[in-house]
């Protein structure tokens, strides 16, 4: 049986949400697709609802009193747990369709809509996803699984960087325990620890040893400090060899494919015993 979908219907007009409400319901509600739908009238509202029952999906009006569409879908596009979330635009004006995309909207459509090609939209954004076991992908102590982060998370925050010129920089440690006797969960456990960050980055399990960092809005010389963090926290333990880490940062990247360079920079590093940083040694 499927997992019902959700939909978050955000309109300062009733009769906008109940139109779109009977819309829905007559095009999925069956056995095969089901979906539940909230609704919220200003974007305060919404993103309330949104913390409180994470939604598949979020249609939502541009111009609203209290909060507006465009604040509320920037907001929640800088808030990670809604990465997955799809959130189409409704917009009187089609000059607006760049600041719906531009805030991190998926797609938008003009009012007055036609009900068919915005049920079309909707179909798309619930049901032709990929989807996706996150439990069986996120390891003990949220760290997520290679797999997950490559396939959910770094397109968005690539193009979440791009879009606000934010910083991005993604930082990969190989490090082994001394104690070979120990278990792979309590050394893994060891390093996680040591891999202390903050709640907005990602950590990732990249491979045996291997870890990856994102790091959310992290300039090239903040990602170096961390890295000799690291290094120096692991010179501490009696338990860590000294690590190997690479560095590739977004804005000093030539493509937006800061996983080969950053595998390329942990290369150099495990080869010369020095942070590398976008495939070049750095000079502590």
């Amino acid at each position: 049986m499927l997992k019902e979908k959700s939909v978050l219907i955000v309109d300062d007009e009733i009769g906008v949400r109940q139109a779109l409400k009977r819309g829905i319901h007559r095009q999925f509600n069956r056995e095969e697709n089901r979906v539940s739908i909230n609704e919220a009238s200003n974007g305060k509202e919404a993103i309330a609802l949104a913390n409180s029952f994470l939604p598949d999906l979020i249609i939502m009006d541009m111009r609203m009193p209290i909060m507006d569409g465009l604040k509320a879908c920037s907001i929640l596009r800088n808030d990670s747990k809604f990465s997955a979330t799809k959130i189409i635009m409704l917009t009187c004006e089609i000059s607006e369709e760049s600041a719906g995309l531009l805030a991190g909207a998926d797609d938008y459509i003009i009012k007055p809509f036609d009900i068919k090609a915005l049920l079309i939209r909707v179909e798309n954004g619930l049901f032709k996803q990929r989807a996706v076991d996150t439990t069986a992908d996120i390891e003990s102590d949220g760290v997520l699984t290679k797999n997950l982060f490559v396939e959910c998370w770094l397109d968005y925050e690539i193009a979440r960087a791009r879009r606000f010129q934010h910083s991005l920089s993604l930082l990969m440690i190989k490090i082994e325990t001394i104690d070979r006797k120990a278990s792979f969960l309590s050394k893994d456990r060891e390093v996680t620890t040591l891999l202390k960050r903050r709640k907005s980055d990602l950590l990732i399990k990249w491979g045996e040893n291997t870890f990856a960092i994102l790091l959310i809005e992290t300039s090239a010389d903040d990602a170096i400090l961390l890295a000799k963090r690291i290094s120096w926290l692991a010179k501490k333990s009696p338990n860590l060899a000294q690590p190997s880490l690479g560095i590739a940062n977004l804005e000093g990247s030539l493509t937006n494919d800061l996983i080969i360079n950053a595998e390329h920079s942990l290369a150099a590093s495990i080869c010369t015993g020095k942070i590398v940083l976008n495939r070049l040694v750095v000079n502590l």
